[in-house]
C-alpha cells in the first residue's frame, strides 16, 4: 500500500514538473495536472493540499536533480578544472531546463513559502560540500594548496553565484532572474572566474 502511494505521489510530481516547466505556476491548475494523470482532483488534493505545496515539492525535486547530476559529474571528472566545469555547466543546464520552476522561486524572493525557503539553505550547503570535493580533488591530483577547504569552497561558491551581477544592463535587472539567453554568458564568466581562482591556489 505504501509503495503504491509513493508511486502515485511521484507520478503527480512528475506531471506537475512538466506542467510548471512548460507553462509556469500561474498558468497551471490542479485540475489540469489531475487530467494529465487521469486522476480525480480529490486524489490530487489528498497528496497535496494546495498548488503551493505541490510547487514546493516539485522545486525540491528539481534541486535534488541538481545535486544528484552534479555529484555524478564531479566524480567522473579527471582533474580539478574538468570537475569544476562539469559542476557549473550541469548546474546551469538543469536550471535552464527547469527555467519556469526556478524563475517563480526567484520572483518571490523575500516572500518565499516556508516549504520552498527550507530547500534553499540545504542546496547551498550541499553545493559547498560539492565544491569542497572539487578542491580536495585538486589538492590530491593538481597541486592545489588550501588551508581551509570548507571556507575556501564557500568563498568560491559565493563568488561564482554572484557572477549574475556581471551581466546586468540596468538596475531593474537586479530584481529579475537571468533570461534563457544569458545563461551561456553567465556560464562563461563563471568558468573563467573558477579557472583564475583555482590557478591561484596552485603551489
Amino acid at each position: 500500500m505504501a509503495k503504491n502511494a509513493d508511486a502515485k505521489r511521484m507520478k503527480i510530481l512528475e506531471a506537475a514538473k512538466r506542467r510548471f516547466a512548460h507553462f509556469g505556476l500561474a498558468k497551471t491548475t490542479m485540475a489540469e495536472i489531475a487530467q494529465d494523470l487521469s486522476f480525480s482532483k480529490a486524489l490530487l488534493y489528498y497528496y497535496f493540499p494546495d498548488k503551493n505545496r505541490l510547487y514546493a515539492s516539485v522545486f525540491e525535486m528539481a534541486v535534488d536533480e541538481i545535486i544528484t547530476e552534479t555529484t555524478a559529474k564531479i566524480e567522473d571528472a579527471n582533474g580539478v578544472c574538468q570537475a569544476m566545469d562539469a559542476f557549473l555547466s550541469t548546474r546551469l543546464q538543469i536550471i535552464k531546463d527547469n527555467y519556469s520552476i526556478f524563475e517563480y522561486a526567484y520572483s518571490l524572493r523575500s516572500e518565499l513559502p516556508p516549504d520552498v525557503e527550507e530547500v534553499l539553505p540545504k542546496l547551498f550547503e550541499k553545493e559547498i560540500q560539492q565544491v569542497s570535493t572539487i578542491l580536495r580533488k585538486g589538492i590530491k591530483h593538481d597541486g592545489l594548496v588550501v588551508d581551509d577547504v570548507e571556507v575556501t569552497a564557500k568563498i568560491l561558491l559565493i563568488s561564482l553565484l554572484g557572477m549574475r551581477l556581471g551581466i546586468l544592463q540596468e538596475v531593474k535587472s537586479l530584481f529579475l532572474p537571468p533570461s534563457k539567453e544569458e545563461f551561456d554568458y553567465i556560464l562563461g564568466l563563471q568558468q573563467k572566474l573558477a579557472k583564475i581562482f583555482l590557478n591561484g591556489l596552485k603551489s
